[in-house]
């Protein structure tokens, strides 16, 4: 994977221009904490899309089965195997 992109904030804290721009479609988007509520709205970034199962479990936020649920270990793994980590 080329780039990974990890999101903590809700979608509405982010300049949707800037996002655009800068996100490709084959780069891979994390969803952490509060962004968990947002995966719907992030969905149009990136079709490879991450969330941490930890944090939408806290928020319980319903997830489908084609939602990419992590733990922790995968969430390391994953920052691991990506060549560029950007933290927003």
């Amino acid at each position: 994977m080329s780039t990974l992109h990890i999101f903590s904030k809700p979608l509405s804290h982010y300049c949707l221009n800037t996002l655009e721009n800068l996100i490709d479609s084959n780069h891979a988007l994390l969803l952490v904490g509060d962004a968990c509520y947002n995966i719907n709205q992030f969905k149009q970034f990136s079709a490879t899309l991450h969330l941490l199962e930890e944090d939408a479990t806290a928020r319980a936020i319903s997830l489908t089965e084609s939602d990419i649920n992590i733990s922790y270990a995968e969430f390391v793994e994953l920052t691991l195997s990506a060549q560029n980590t950007i933290t927003w």
